[in-house]
């Protein structure tokens, strides 16, 4: 499956600054070959899209719109996530102190399973592969009454937790029969000390999760639910992932087939390609810890996102509506892959799906790609611009793609070759982070079975093209194919895609 894939690209940096200024050329040549393969079996790529808290809070009519917009993403990979005390009537009574009291009561009914289904029934039947998992140790209670004798000071490892998950599977995946479900997330974030939701004075440690994922995988197998794999680590941080993962990796291995991690950066680490060698750092040492990682076992992203521009007290980003922040998502795509990582999840889809109330009432917890929220500005409730750079990525770089990477490239320059499995279709990302225009020619030297056609996007502020619908469309097409000689621009801070299918 490895043939060798060739892309020459001359790559002619020239000088611009805010006035023009004489030229400078560097011509780099680039040969992928079987060397650089990255994954011969991509996962793709994806999008949170949880369960809403509200719908009635949503825009009249707005749930086709969504649907129309997931459409044209096209995700190979979903993350939805829920509560528990969403579901769980009896929560308000806390249980006993009694360990063997195990029995609750459920309501499989209401607004937002009847949404969870919403996306899960959309899932199912476009083969999304979906992590469903629950938020916090508790939910939302108030975590300054002391009240949680029942969970306190053992989190997920309270065996009653375990339980409680699995009759949320079983009702998910052998009842309702949602068979796009693959992983189960056994808590967001558990590295968090004071975990959300819970109270103050419980916590997670890595040897309660450790329990607690035990107890879990225990709990599925008792109700005939072996084959559903559960997410091991749902950490943030690239420290704290380390620690979790690693303790994992030597306790628990045999129960795990996916590491997943939160990886939300700054803009200089992007810019700098510092991010890469970070991640693949942590790639490494998990690897040293479980040498399946990378063969049976993958790493994946399951929350992606920027803190530059990240507002603490009502949670968003500023940047949001920015072109910068889709530029820097790319080469953050990017540059995961190149280190590893075999499956991304961008954080997240639609603002309306969480709430963080300013004093007037509206939402401040901005990090979708759009906004449904009838309460939302006008400019926010449109496609952001990292919307359309993501369409680009999720359409190109799809699951069971053989992936090239590149190295040795100008600084701010990133590229990445992709073919699907059957050589029928394939394309190239290339973007250009930096000040200086880009000339290129390039060669794909695999063969592609193809009608001839050439789709270039290039995405910037000055270059986006949108067509009628408000989505991405060619900036332009070739005769031609990437088996020949085919010589491009990219202008500084952009993004080309060349597909051999229309997006």
């Amino acid at each position: 499956m490895k043939k060798i894939i060739a892309i020459i690209l001359l790559l002619i940096l020239v000088c611009t600054f805010a006035f023009a200024c004489k030229q400078d050329e560097v011509h780099v040549s680039l040969r992928f070959g079987s060397s650089d393969v990255i994954s011969d079996a991509f996962d793709g790529l994806g999008v949170e899209w949880g369960t809403y808290e509200d719908t009635n809070k949503m825009v009249k009519g707005s749930w086709s719109r969504v649907l129309t917009a997931v459409e044209k993403l096209n995700p190979s990979l979903v993350r939805c996530m829920t509560n528990l005390d969403w579901f769980v009537t009896d929560f308000e009574d806390y249980g006993t102190m009694d360990l063997s009291d195990d029995t609750w009561n459920y309501n499989f009914n209401n607004k937002q399973m009847v949404n969870a289904a919403n996306v899960l029934d959309y899932c199912q039947a476009k083969g999304i592969k979906v992590a469903f998992g629950v938020w916090n140790v508790i939910g939302n209670a108030d975590p300054d009454k002391d009240i949680y004798g029942m969970i306190e000071g053992d989190v997920t490892a309270d065996p009653r937790w375990a339980k409680m998950c699995a009759d949320l599977m079983e009702y998910l995946v052998k009842i309702k029969g949602y068979t796009c479900i693959q992983w189960f997330v056994n808590t967001n974030e558990p590295n968090v000390i004071g975990s959300r939701g819970t109270s103050k004075n419980a916590y997670n440690t890595e040897e309660k999760w450790i329990q607690g994922v035990k107890n879990v995988r225990a709990a599925l197998d008792g109700v005939g639910l072996q084959d559903l794999s559960i997410v091991g680590g749902d950490t943030t941080t690239l420290v704290a992932s380390k620690t979790y993962l690693v303790k994992a990796a030597d306790a628990v291995s045999d129960i795990l087939d996916n590491y997943g991690v939160h990886l939300y950066v700054n803009n200089s680490s992007i810019d700098s390609g510092d991010y890469e060698n970070s991640v693949r750092d942590l790639y490494f040492e998990v690897q040293k810890h479980d040498d399946a990682l990378g063969t049976s076992k993958q790493m994946f992203i399951w929350e992606a996102g920027l803190l530059s521009g990240k507002k603490q007290e009502t949670d968003c980003n500023e940047l949001i509506m920015t072109y910068g922040y889709g530029l820097r998502m790319a080469d953050y795509t990017i540059q995961s892959i190149n280190a590893g990582i075999n499956g991304i999840v961008y954080w997240d889809l639609d603002d309306a799906m969480h709430f963080m109330y300013t004093e007037t009432g509206t939402n401040a917890k901005e990090w979708g790609m759009f906004s449904t929220l009838a309460t939302a500005e006008i400019g926010k409730q449109e496609y952001r611009p990292w919307y359309h750079s993501s369409v680009l990525l999720t359409n190109v770089l799809r699951p069971g793609n053989v992936i090239y990477g590149a190295s040795h490239l100008p600084g701010g320059v990133r590229a990445l070759a992709t073919v699907n499995a059957d050589r029928t279709a394939g394309g190239v990302v290339v973007v250009n982070n930096s000040k200086t225009k880009i000339s290129q020619d390039l060669i794909l030297d695999e063969a592609i079975k193809t009608e001839g056609k050439l789709y270039v996007y290039l995405y910037s502020e000055n270059t986006l093209k949108l067509d009628e619908n408000g989505f991405v469309t060619p900036n332009y097409i070739l005769d031609g194919s990437l088996n020949e000689k085919v010589t491009m621009e990219i202008p500084a801070n952009t993004m080309m895609v060349v597909s051999t299918e229309r997006i």
